[in-house]
């Protein structure tokens, strides 16, 4: 079984034990961190910067799920997003 698939089983795992809201909260930080780790990617090899330690790619996730769960990401808001945030 090939890495994605393992990701995708898991990413459907976890959607299966929550509700329909929960679910897209779980599906919008899925894509929040797919998003950082890609950008962290690219900055590293296109323009040449130091590489993120694995602490400043975890505050730059949190930091951009506290702005689109306060941009009105309901969807995170009901994970708790918000009350749970080092930023809130």
């Amino acid at each position: 079984m090939s890495t994605a698939n393992k990701l995708l089983e898991w990413w459907l795992q976890l959607r299966g034990r929550h509700n329909r809201l929960k679910q897209r909260g779980l599906d919008s930080v899925v894509m929040l961190t797919i998003w950082c780790l890609w950008k962290e990617r690219n900055s590293r090899t296109f323009n040449i910067c130091p590489a993120s330690t694995v602490q400043q790619v975890i505050g730059k996730i949190l930091g951009k799920g506290d702005l689109w769960a306060r941009a009105g990401a309901k969807w995170m808001g009901a994970l708790g997003w918000l009350e749970t945030s080092p930023l809130a």
